[in-house]
């Protein structure tokens, strides 16, 4: 029998809430304008990473947020590539 070795990409999401307190004098328009900064900025490196990048602007998150990633509210797999293996090869 021949064995394939696939190369999967696995992608999960969470919907996470977290509360940040802002400045009283920080306007809506700013406000948003400070989520997209963190969000461009930071949002490869997850929740952590656009907390992180808000606390440095101003913005702070005194109740940090749940870190529970236990239970993903989406799943989604997809096979990038494979690659039929010498029969030679046992690992994967």
């Amino acid at each position: 029998m021949k064995k394939v070795k696939l190369t999967i990409e696995e992608t999960l999401k969470y919907e996470r809430e977290v509360i940040i307190e802002v400045p009283d004098e920080m306007t809506n328009g700013e406000i948003e304008s400070e989520l997209d900064y963190a969000e461009i900025n930071a949002g490869r490196d997850g929740l952590d990473g656009i907390v992180y990048t808000l606390r440095r602007r101003g913005m702070e998150n005194p109740d940090g947020f749940d870190q529970d990633l236990s239970s993903p509210d989406s799943v989604e797999a997809e096979i990038l590539d494979y690659e039929v293996m010498d029969e030679d090869e046992d690992e994967v």
